[in-house]
């Protein structure tokens, strides 16, 4: 653009007047607006972005600690699962290592990998530490909520302060299932196990915590630009599974009907439409393996063999994902149409372009 230096100069030269110099100044304003907004739709980032890795580093630190804490395991896997102090003992030592390197890799080198593969070793420590510290010699059905319970403190516990110390988003995921894992076992000690011929609709009632959990978080950051949004992510990956898996197992009566098969589609329709109106890909994750079986049982109907059955249902599936994937904003215009004005949009994300 041309300094008005530049410009001020070609007046008082009488090469042009202030007014023809007043005129171009406002016209290269208004392109140099043009040309960064051009710039900024072209290097839009995806809103449902999650930050996983900076690079290849991430991924090198992460393959590291794979290593290392397989070959823990290995090594003392008979302790590990004799119960008692032992179990104790092996699960807290694994608690310290991944505290010391969250210490290291999240806390000075910001690593997102590495730091959300050490928080979920060190939620599954916590929970082996609460198991060992209760370890009776009989198994009765209120003896396994015990240890359900103590598991889940554990958890809940460790999640809460490494969520304190480090800030990762994806804690907050284990600090919710340490919250349900504790529902559950307290439910099946004070109803002598049994709860658990309800557990599909207890499992309905944990999704939808973890789903209004979620919500709240997208809520607080529509625009996708702040760490809420990551928090968000994986708390809608935890209420997906739950939610779709409660509803098609508790309408699941021991065999696989033509009525099972097409009411399953349904829900997972309907669940893409939810999806659509929160702006969220992650939320149809869950649902597409039951869509996945269910154009199967559909196809059997077409006298394929076993092999032709999995490859068309895969390639309709993949067909259904991509055409999905690909038409996303407009699929979303259409959902959003009926809420358009509503007060409801003002906590959803903008419908893009």
């Amino acid at each position: 653009m041309i300094s008005r230096a530049s410009l001020s100069g070609a007046v008082s030269a009488g090469i042009i007047s202030a007014d023809q110099a007043d005129k171009l100044v406002s016209y290269l304003v208004l392109q140099s607006e043009n040309i960064q907004n051009q710039q900024n739709n072209e290097t839009q980032h995806d809103p449902e972005e999650v930050r996983f890795s900076r690079g290849f580093h991430d991924i090198f630190i992460s393959l590291g600690l794979l290593i290392l804490f397989t070959g823990y395991c290995i090594g003392l896997g008979d302790p590990l699962t004799d119960g008692g102090l032992a179990t104790v003992s092996v699960a807290a030592g694994a608690a310290v290592m991944t505290w010391a390197f969250a210490e290291w890799f999240t806390k000075r080198k910001k690593l997102a990998l590495p730091s959300i593969l050490l928080t979920g070793i060190f939620g599954i420590a916590m929970a082996l530490v609460g198991f060992g510290l209760f370890s009776p010699e009989s198994l009765t059905d209120q003896n396994e909520a015990i240890q359900v319970s103590m598991a889940s403190v554990f958890a809940l516990a460790g999640a809460t302060l490494f969520y304190w110390r480090f800030q990762v988003p994806i804690t907050l995921t284990v600090i919710i299932g340490g919250i349900m894992g504790l529902i559950t076992g307290i439910l099946a000690y004070i109803t002598d196990g049994e709860i658990l011929d309800y557990l599909s609709w207890v499992s309905l009632g944990f999704g939808l915590f973890a789903f209004a959990c979620a919500m709240y978080f997208d809520s607080k950051d529509p625009h996708r630009q702040t760490l809420n949004t990551d928090k968000a992510f994986w708390l809608h990956l935890l209420a997906a599974p739950l939610i779709v898996h409660s509803i098609l197992s508790g309408m699941y009566f021991g065999e696989l009907t033509e009525a099972y098969a097409l009411a399953s589609i349904a829900i997972v329709l309907a669940f893409g439409a939810v999806a659509l109106v929160i702006d969220r890909r992650a939320m149809l994750v869950a649902a597409l393996s039951y869509l996945g079986f269910a154009l199967a049982y559909l196809l059997e109907f077409a006298d394929f063999s076993a092999s032709q059955l999995t490859a068309i249902s895969l390639v309709l599936l993949g067909s259904f994902v991509l055409l999905l994937g690909s038409g996303w904003n407009v699929a979303r215009r259409i959902v959003m149409r009926p809420l358009a004005g509503t007060t409801i949009t003002t906590y959803l994300p903008p419908i893009r372009n």
